[in-house]
């Protein structure tokens, strides 16, 4: 491939010519020369470099991750151990997220639950917070006497869904 400035190498990569004078100043793709008026000149290697940074990005790694790689490859050394240690970094931070995300997923359901039941019951109460998403002890429910009451432990789901109609 013949030596591109940086707008061919822009359109050639799916690349936008900002993204790449910023991976020029990370070293991440660097041009084989300048022009006498300054322009960037860029080889084959380039294009190569932007595919794979592509390819990276794709997967989640970071820039300085992506460079980290670069500067193991351009050392001349194989750098397949140094992204599998990233890629083992990555899958925990993502496994930990995901047990996160169950539990607030969880956590939305029984919010969700406690809702149904509220409506259900006709329990809200205007003028204030939506108890049904305090958890458990903080939740309080209007009493008969005008006052509030602890919301109590357990649910009705069970008694409102057998008394609501169509069920």
């Amino acid at each position: 491939m013949p030596e591109m400035r940086i707008g061919q190498l822009a359109r050639a990569s799916g690349f936008g010519e900002q993204a790449l004078r910023y991976y020029d100043q990370l070293g991440l793709v660097r041009p084989v020369r300048r022009t006498a008026s300054g322009y960037r000149i860029y080889g084959a290697t380039a294009l190569e470099r932007l595919r794979f940074i592509r390819s990276a990005r794709d997967l989640g790694l970071s820039l300085n991750d992506i460079r980290s790689i670069l500067d193991v490859a351009d050392g001349g050394r194989a750098p397949c151990s140094h992204v599998r240690a990233l890629v083992e970094r990555d899958l925990l931070r993502i496994d930990g997220e995901v047990r996160r995300l169950r539990e607030v997923r969880r956590q939305l359901v029984d919010a969700k639950a406690r809702l149904d039941d509220a409506l259900a019951e006709g329990s809200s109460a205007a003028g204030e917070g939506c108890q049904c998403l305090l958890p458990a002890p903080e939740r309080r429910r209007p009493s008969s006497r005008g006052g509030e009451v602890p919301k109590r432990r357990g649910s009705s789901r069970g008694a409102a869904k057998a008394a609501a109609p169509g069920r």
